[in-house]
């Protein structure tokens, strides 16, 4: 069976080789190349990457806190991505600012900056080593992620994972469920119920894609876009 294509915009070597390793074809999407929604014709899936902040005004706030980066044009190929991938049911799975991206395509709000917003004893911003342990999250039992992880997760349905982010979900959008949760209850996973793969995590699980700690996500996704080609797969 040929591979699936996997559409990702912005990906460093830890993305393309994630998604590599699940068995995707990957289709790298830059806005000046690839104009929407030309460019997803013959793309089974999308990931979203991490990276700089979403534009408060993207999501009603009028007041942009000092901490916070911008990026218009990103922000304006990102969420046109996310919103057409969500249209056509494609899978679609999002990382860091990925899962920020999504949430807002979909109608869900964002924390600017959690150390002023948020404080907390909890380290959300290790930068490096990149794949540092920073803290535990709390998987929701009964989510796709618990049935994606939950044998990697310790007791309480706790898992180890890596922290690089000021910001995070504020309210989830219509439609979506919070999946994972920091002890600080920092919103730390999103998903959407019924979709045939919509997923978002707030660390960074490309940074394992050697060692394989969150291999399953990327299979997961990859896995997805197969069943999506199957007469009975979701449409």
């Amino acid at each position: 069976m040929n591979k699936p294509v996997i559409a990702v915009a912005w990906p460093t070597h830890d993305y393309i080789d994630a998604l590599e390793r699940a068995g995707a074809q990957v289709r790298e999407l830059t806005p000046q190349g690839d104009p929407l929604p030309a460019a997803l014709e013959g793309c089974e899936g999308v990931l979203l990457t991490g990276g700089v902040d979403v534009d408060p005004r993207e999501y009603g706030d009028a007041d942009r806190h000092p901490t916070v980066e911008v990026d218009p044009a990103r922000d304006d190929y990102e969420l046109a991505l996310a919103r057409l991938a969500m249209e056509r049911d494609l899978p679609l799975f999002a990382i860091c600012r990925g899962v920020q991206v999504l949430n807002v395509a979909a109608g869900g709000t964002l924390i600017q900056d959690l150390p002023s917003a948020h404080p907390s004893a909890l380290a959300h911003s290790i930068t490096e080593p990149k794949n540092q342990i920073a803290h535990d999250v709390h998987i929701a039992a009964h989510s796709r992620l618990a049935a994606l992880l939950a044998h990697r997760a310790g007791p309480g349905d706790a898992l180890p994972v890596n922290s690089r982010h000021h910001q995070s979900v504020k309210e989830t959008a219509p439609g979506f469920v919070v999946a994972a949760t920091a002890a600080d209850g920092v919103i730390e996973a999103i998903e959407q119920p019924g979709a045939s793969f919509c997923l978002g995590v707030q660390w960074h699980p490309e940074n394992f894609s050697k060692t394989g700690e969150f291999a399953e996500l990327f299979q997961g996704l990859v896995d997805a876009a197969v069943q999506r080609r199957e007469p009975s797969g979701p449409r």
